[in-house]
């Protein structure tokens, strides 16, 4: 042993990893959350493809079967939480909302120029952070590993994140893709908390990043579909896009 090359000694170290892994899978013990949120981080792209990502630009429609409604959403994001999105229905007309740096806003033909205050600005600041799933150390206080539960018949690990403040997330991981495929929440909002469950499905592969083209809402027992129509990367944004209008503007003098 005195002779052993130092390729046979890595060989050796590598040999021993695999063993151990192995291992551990025959005991049946089940990974940590870190080990399946960094999973789910290779696995839709790893984390260099997402570090190269510096805005977003997404069109989408969302439906509420129920209620016979259908509503087109475009939004763009940006690093570090720069966020403006337009919501039009013909039934409700246009409305337009925003982060621009500590400031939420939102303007419809119901509500009018508002800056959002309180809890509702502190839950939409945090939830603005571009990529913060992905970036989850930054972003959450602990993660934790609370079991295993099937989601639509396929086997997956439950984790429950929770931030330094604001409500906790529970995250279902499918085992054998590592995938997201639900989350369940609790939305803080003028009428309460109200619980909300999203199911998300058809995995796209855009710019190297994996991302799931279609959501299934169900917010007191009312379901939504979300379905993305087209994403695209690193674009020029439109000047003055996160620009706080004029509207929102006069509210602050």
């Amino acid at each position: 042993m005195k002779h052993i090359s130092g390729r046979t000694a890595a060989w050796l170290v590598i040999a021993l990893i695999i063993a151990s892994v192995h291992g551990e899978a025959a005991a049946g013990k089940a990974p940590t959350a870190e080990k399946i949120l960094d999973r789910f981080v290779e696995v839709t792209g790893g984390r260099k493809a997402y570090d190269a990502l510096e805005n977003r630009k997404s069109s989408s429609s969302m439906s509420i079967p129920a209620q016979g409604m259908t509503f087109t959403i475009t939004m763009w994001t940006a690093r570090p939480n720069q966020v403006y999105s337009e919501i039009e229905s013909p039934m409700i007309g246009k409305m337009t909302k925003g982060v621009s740096g500590d400031v939420v806003w939102e303007n419809s033909i119901m509500t009018g120029p508002v800056i959002k205050e309180g809890l509702e600005r502190e839950n939409t600041l945090r939830e603005s952070v571009f990529e913060r799933y992905i970036y989850w150390r930054d972003n959450f206080e602990t993660v934790e590993l609370e079991g295993e539960e099937a989601v639509g018949g396929v086997d997956c690990w439950k984790i429950v994140l929770i931030p330094d403040a604001g409500e906790s997330f529970t995250m279902f991981f499918e085992k054998e893709s590592g995938l997201l495929t639900k989350v369940v929440t609790v939305s803080d909002t003028e009428m309460g908390k109200i619980p909300v469950e999203a199911s998300l499905s058809d995995y796209r592969e855009v710019d190297g990043i994996k991302t799931s083209y279609k959501t299934t809402m169900n917010i007191l027992g009312q379901e939504r579909i979300l379905t993305i129509t087209s994403i695209e990367h690193n674009i020029e944004m439109p000047e003055g896009i996160f620009d706080l209008p004029e509207e929102i503007q006069a509210l602050q003098e």
